[in-house]
């Protein structure tokens, strides 16, 4: 593959790939999924079954037939058209028919191609399952050395542009960075969140038509940077619209896991576009904080507070190291027999009363970071040694 693919085109051979090669679960509960599935915005089922057709001919995919709607009338006028053909090529297609018509299961991802051609519809009734599309480790290796080096020429711009410019791989990357920085995903969900971003009917994003969140994604991932656990269409419709209409408002959903490297380098990129905002020393007797520029006051007359106490446990050692709330509490001095009377989520709480307080003089409300186990300050206000 040596064309830039759309998103809309990428999207779909991912997604196959990742179900029939890599053998990803399904999002959700499906146990199989259509063509529908694997499209995002407005897309003719033909498309989709073409688009996918190497791949699954290489795999030897088969299909279940789901009968549904209106299966009956289909099938017997796709005979009468059977039957207007040559007599070998008729006799082909009716043995398809019988096939689909009897409820076999499993039928070749070849012969629904052969009968589309007298019977359309055919593609609303196939579904594709895992389960009974087992193809051998060398095949699927083969596909694998085709999504490599599609993957290898979009990270070093090698790819053809055929419809449209495209952003080179590391102003995508760049791109992508700033979607997590102002959609805060790393300081409210931690390294693992859903991003979610609107698109058109041809997938294109709404925000910046010339960016690839999907192909970066993989393209990082293909990097060790993060993990792409799930990708899948969101559909919202407006008032009074069902269905595939231009009223409907379509988002793909992105599920990744970042790796600390590009959490390090995330905030690498907020320290230097803000110089500032910085901490830069802590006086303890005072329970004074010195961040962002002011001073920020933990106490009153220098009480030991547990913001205080936690502010001192997370400065000893390397200050951007988590530290988990047992150790925190040992080192305000309470026992380990002493911790299961402890009110709970009292290191937490600390947390977010120094975060309070930071964010009523700064209006950063980040500066801690800190869950129900664990807490740290946050690596991207980099700490000077006093």
């Amino acid at each position: 593959m040596d064309k830039h693919l759309t998103e809309q085109e990428f999207y779909t051979l991912i997604k196959f790939f990742d179900l029939f090669v890599e053998h990803k679960e399904f999002v959700g509960d499906q146990s199989a999924f259509t063509l529908r599935d694997i499209s995002i915005g407005k897309e003719e089922n033909g498309t989709l079954f073409n688009r996918i057709s190497l791949s699954a001919q290489v795999l030897d995919i088969s299909v279940d037939i789901e009968k549904g709607y209106d299966f009956d009338k289909q099938i017997k006028e796709a005979k009468l058209e059977a039957e207007n053909k040559p007599e070998k090529e008729k006799n082909a297609l009716l043995r398809i028919l019988k096939k689909i018509e009897q409820g076999n299961k499993s039928i070749k991802f070849d012969d629904i191609g052969t009968v589309s051609w007298i019977w359309y519809e055919v593609y609303t009734h196939i579904k594709f399952t895992q389960s009974s599309n087992q193809a051998p480790e060398q095949i699927k290796d083969i596909l694998r050395s085709e999504m490599n080096k599609y993957l290898d020429n979009f990270l070093n711009g090698q790819l053809a542009i055929v419809k449209k410019n495209y952003y080179k791989f590391e102003a995508q990357k760049q791109e992508l960075i700033s979607m997590i920085e102002k959609g805060r995903y790393i300081s409210l969900y931690g390294n693992n969140f859903i991003i979610k971003e609107e698109v058109d009917k041809v997938c294109v994003y709404k925000k910046k038509p010339d960016f690839c969140l999907v192909q970066t994604l993989y393209g990082l991932q293909k990097l060790g940077y993060l993990k792409v656990v799930g990708i899948w269409e969101d559909i919202e419709f407006a008032e009074g619209y069902v269905g595939f209409t231009d009223k409907a408002i379509r988002h793909i959903n992105t599920n990744i896991i970042l790796n600390e490297s590009f959490i390090n380098e995330i905030n690498d990129k907020y320290k230097k576009d803000n110089p500032t905002n910085i901490f830069e020393k802590f006086d303890a007797k005072k329970g004074l904080l010195k961040f962002a520029g002011k001073e920020i006051e933990l106490s009153k007359k220098g009480k030991e507070t547990d913001a205080v106490l936690l502010l001192k446990s997370l400065l000893i050692a390397n200050g951007t190291d988590w530290k988990y709330n047992d150790e925190i509490l040992n080192e305000w001095g309470y026992h380990d027999d002493e911790l299961k009377d402890m009110p709970k989520n009292k290191v937490y709480f600390a947390g977010h009363k120094i975060n309070n307080a930071v964010a009523l003089i700064t209006q950063i409300d980040d500066f801690i970071e800190c869950n129900t186990t664990k807490a740290r300050i946050n690596p991207k206000y980099k700490i000077v040694d006093e």
